[in-house]
């Protein structure tokens, strides 16, 4: 198949899947946690409850190879807890106030993790640490002015963290029981007191939707030909098959890729991609005029490599000899990113 006009790079681009960093959007309502605390005065019980929720996000860098990633990193976090915390220190002495409250407001933390390996099933072990990245400390003391101590840079021990990780109707999804805790002392009651989070963070990545880009020109049957994606953009599901439609029927064409995207014309239509451009091998549209092609991101033409969070761009070069002009043509172009 003559492809004029347009040079093939036949460089495979080496290396070794790497891990790429992916921010998954926490699921608040399914991020249920509970607080514990003792005092140097004092356990302290909730005001009037000891539940809360976490929002935010959490980043990860994520290895593929496996189902759906091999290996992993916690990098970092925005978690907001909602509602604030506020615990009181009861007085022993019934029907006394208590000896003293203590809130926490406007707090956030970050967690990161030691690097972690995922087996097949998406399990995890590693271990975390908690770092408070905003949090104003107040404390009322029954006798005495309230205090207040910015938590800012507050730091938790490391802490034992598992959890999975699983591609699920094109989302990946974690799930991390985390039980942390972090030290506070304030400094004009004198009051130390370690406070103890429990739950389960729930968060998720939707893998992107396949996107259009460029243009695919008028042929000799329409207005020109369009592609699309259909299945999973995961590199572990390896179901993913791109199509071109509106296309003359029965005719050869190909589908090639390039990590690049560019728009030039050429032939009958525009070139939409460049940069590592890899062929697929010719196919033939069928009655209605669509070209197919089956595509696994782990076993691409050229010996190409990529990993989950690249950007692959798809296009469909055809023969048009009735279009007149150069006798093909080409379709518009589709950016696919990769999903572990």
């Amino acid at each position: 198949m003559n492809l004029t006009g347009v040079a093939f790079a036949t460089a495979a681009l080496a290396g070794l899947a790497t891990a790429q960093s992916f921010t998954l959007t926490v699921d608040q309502s399914n991020t249920n946690y509970t607080w514990n605390g003792n005092t140097s005065i004092g356990a302290l019980e909730g005001n009037p409850s000891n539940a809360f929720q976490l929002a935010g996000s959490v980043e990860f860098d994520l290895a593929t190879g496996g189902s759906p990633v091999a290996s992993g990193q916690w990098l970092s976090s925005s978690l907001l807890v909602t509602p604030d915390l506020s615990g009181k220190i009861p007085n022993p002495i019934p029907f006394l106030p208590p000896l003293a409250v203590i809130d926490v407001a406007g707090m956030s933390f970050s967690i990161s993790s030691d690097p972690f390996t995922v087996d097949a099933a998406g399990n995890f072990s590693t271990t975390s640490i908690l770092v408070v990245t905003a949090g104003m400390l107040t404390v009322t003391p029954l006798t005495g002015g309230a205090t207040v101590t910015d938590l800012t840079g507050t730091l938790g021990p490391a802490s034992p963290t598992s959890g999975t990780i699983n591609l699920v109707t094109g989302q990946i999804q974690l799930s991390s029981p985390m039980a942390t805790s972090f030290m506070f002392t304030d400094p004009q009651s004198g009051i130390s007191a370690t406070m103890g989070l429990n739950g389960v963070i729930n968060a998720a990545y939707d893998c992107p939707a396949p996107a259009n880009y460029c243009v695919g020109a008028a042929n000799s049957v329409g207005p020109g030909s369009n592609m699309a994606g259909a299945g999973s953009t995961s590199m572990a599901a390896a179901n993913f098959t791109v199509t071109a439609d509106g296309c003359p029927a029965n005719k050869p064409g190909l589908f090639f890729m390039g990590l690049n995207q560019i728009n030039v014309p050429l032939g009958n239509g525009n070139l939409c991609l460049g940069g590592s451009v890899k062929r697929f091998p010719v196919v033939i549209s069928n009655g209605a005029g669509v070209f197919s092609q089956p595509v696994d991101f782990n076993a691409l033409p050229g010996g190409l490599l990529l990993n989950a969070g690249q950007n692959a761009n798809f296009q469909c070069w055809y023969r048009d000899v009735a279009g007149g002009g150069a006798g093909f043509n080409l379709s518009d172009g589709l950016n696919v990113v990769l999903c572990p």
